[in-house]
């Protein structure tokens, strides 16, 4: 009898191409495209947040963000370098995948950089507005100014992504309803048998 087993699931397209339970377990599992390590299986909501991060991931492609090497090797030892690429090892993922979705992700967060936190401007008024009467320390002002630009490129980014999803088809898969069992962990151990 031929061996007969589910090597992935799809769970949704984005423009055609599809996203896999095998790629949004491993970007959970690395922290980055919208999610947030944790255990367990993966849910309506980890799938639909790695969704969002998609239009972001496909624009600052065509735009050619790049990411210095120096950046993306920061970012590699930051997620566990050969720590981690052993764990990928173990559970049969390739460590050039995971280092690609991180490059994903900071190639993502360079593109808000460039097209909207650098163009998000804090005046004086809007601090002094912010923090209300009286006198404030500098270390105040400073925080309310990061406080504000940080709302201001939020609410930009966000605007962004629903027209942005205006433009790119996403879909999930019909009759494909979660939660999804994880084909792998990276916790130590868990890959053992």
């Amino acid at each position: 009898a031929a061996d007969l087993r589910v090597i992935d699931d799809v769970l949704a397209e984005v423009a055609s191409r599809p996203v896999t339970l095998s790629e949004v377990t491993l970007a959970r599992a690395l922290g980055v495209l919208g999610l947030e390590r944790s255990a367990g299986p993966i849910t309506a909501a980890d799938l639909a947040k790695y969704l969002v991060a998609q239009p972001a991931v496909r624009e600052s492609v065509q735009l050619g963000v790049d990411v210095p090497t120096a950046d993306l090797d920061a970012a590699w030892d930051r997620a566990g370098g050969a720590a981690l690429a052993a764990r990928l090892t173990a559970a049969g993922v390739d460590p050039a995948w995971a280092r690609r979705l991180i490059e994903a992700d900071r190639r993502v967060q360079r593109f808000v950089d460039l097209r909207f936190r650098a163009f998000a401007f804090v005046t004086d008024f809007d601090i002094d507005e912010a923090l209300g009467p009286g006198a404030h320390d500098e270390a105040t002002r400073a925080r309310t100014r990061e406080k504000l630009r940080a709302n201001m490129v939020t609410r930009a980014f966000t605007a962004w992504q629903e027209e942005a999803r205006q433009r790119v088809r996403i879909g999930r898969i019909p009759g494909v309803a979660g939660p999804w069992p994880v084909p792998f962990s990276l916790d130590a151990g868990a890959n053992a048998r």
